[in-house]
């Protein structure tokens, strides 16, 4: 159990030392009591995984008889969590957007936090359990699907290869057999789905989805040397660049969130990152 391990789903003793773990990392403290109360294990129980814990890492914690908990030692190091802030941050947007239950989250204290709302991007229920089928069927499907250039839905024949997500909603990657060419629907715009008529065959391989680039970015050249230390900073860089990789498919999506101008167009002080240049990535 010296290596870290992931999340695995299953309610043993290996998540229940998990909870140990990630509680005594991010809070700083733990009783039998956070574990009874969130695994609704008994007392007994709950005392053999401390003792575990105990075992496997006991430079870890100190029991503390006026708190009567069990404290992180100034020397604690984890040994099934990661000592990664991205793991709190993410957990803890899961709880505020909803996308995790407090019962699938280990954190137990957190300080008051909101996220910016966006409209949600509703998916007909109906459709995504087609398209999940004939992904997994690896078949073709009729649908109309309402563009914007279009006042009415068109019919297309697609097939379906994988869904993208651009930081707002979700893309349905597709051959579309109308265009010969891979495309991207927007899920919500998917009106209506059914089975393809014909047997499809001979689909190409979709390239830009099985190739990726790093982008190169660095900080606005127009800055003063403090802002663009503090650039540098925020994003992780080192010497004054960092690389994003991503698949050819989405990188326009990328440079759209990430409003990305590139190096020799014009640069405005908004843009506090640039694009600086596409380096392919050797398969």
């Amino acid at each position: 159990m010296s290596q870290k391990a992931l999340r695995t789903g299953r309610w043993g003793q290996e998540r229940r030392l998990e909870f140990i773990d990630f509680r005594l990392m991010w809070e700083g403290r733990l009783n039998r009591a956070d574990l009874i109360g969130f695994f609704q294990i008994s007392t007994p129980q709950a005392s053999l995984d401390l003792a575990r814990y105990i075992e496997l890492a006991p430079d870890n914690l100190v029991y503390d008889r006026t708190a009567k908990a069990y404290l992180a030692t100034a020397g604690f190091e984890p040994i099934l969590c990661r000592r990664d802030s991205d793991t709190f941050l993410k957990e803890l947007f899961g709880r505020q957007s909803g996308s995790l239950s407090p019962s699938e989250s280990f954190i137990g204290w957190s300080p008051e936090a909101d996220i910016v709302p966006f409209p949600n991007r509703h998916v007909p229920t109906p459709v995504l359990i087609h398209l999940l089928r004939a992904l997994r069927n690896k078949c073709a499907v009729e649908v109309g699907y309402q563009s914007m250039a279009h006042p009415e839905p068109t019919e297309r024949t697609i097939y379906p290869s994988a869904f993208g997500f651009d930081g707002f909603r979700w893309h349905l990657r597709a051959y579309c057999f109308r265009s010969a060419m891979y495309k991207d629907f927007v899920l919500g715009r998917i009106r209506t789905i059914a089975e393809a008529e014909d047997d499809i065959q001979n689909v190409p391989p979709d390239i830009e989805w099985n190739k990726f680039v790093d982008l190169v970015i660095s900080p606005n050249p127009n800055y003063s040397e403090p802002r663009r230390l503090a650039i540098e900073h925020d994003y992780n860089m080192v010497s004054g660049e960092i690389k994003i990789r991503t698949r050819i498919a989405l990188r326009q999506y990328v440079e759209r969130r990430l409003g990305l101008s590139k190096w020799d167009e014009a640069i405005t002080d908004q843009h506090q990152i640039v694009l600086v240049r596409v380096e392919e990535v050797a398969e």
